[in-house]
């Protein structure tokens, strides 16, 4: 089956990308498998095959900065109540842990993604953010990356 004609068109209306990959990933998300239902989930999946079908199926960078602010706000919204009063409540305990347990991960990221199998710091930055789902953090280290310096293959992979 021949998707050229279709890729060439999505490459050139970015718009109907996007509202292809939300319709086809809500109907996904609806389906019951054995009593289990993907949800909105089905949406990330069937972008990364839309991304597999051709890496340069893109949104505008705004639409992209956009789903993040909107991803964020809703999540400082649906759970903010409960973040302010747990923090009343075991406030420093539980910031002292998780603090404890981001170094951590931060330390354990970068002795075997960047010593020990040789990623290079930034591969292994974008690792760190995405083992974690911190996207706030990915949004950053993807900012950095297009505003720095390229850096030749043999530094940096």
């Amino acid at each position: 089956m021949n998707l050229d004609p279709l890729v060439n068109l999505l490459r050139g209306e970015p718009l109907l990308l996007l509202f292809l990959v939300a319709a086809i990933g809500y109907l996904v998300g609806r389906l019951s498998i054995f009593g289990l239902r993907l949800g909105v989930a089905a949406v990330l999946f069937v972008g990364l095959g839309f991304g597999a079908l051709d890496p340069q199926l893109k949104l505008p960078e705004i639409l992209t900065l956009l789903g993040l602010l909107l991803f964020v706000y809703t999540i400082g919204l649906s759970s903010g109540q409960q973040f302010f009063a747990s923090l009343r409540q075991r406030g420093l305990r539980d910031n002292l842990f998780v603090a404890a347990t981001l170094v951590a991960c931060a330390g354990l990221a970068a002795i075997l993604g960047s010593w020990v199998l040789g990623l290079g710091m930034l591969r292994t930055t974008g690792v760190f953010c995405g083992s974690l789902t911190n996207t706030p953090a990915l949004a950053t280290v993807l900012q950095t990356l297009r505003t720095r310096t390229p850096i030749g293959p043999e530094r940096e992979q």
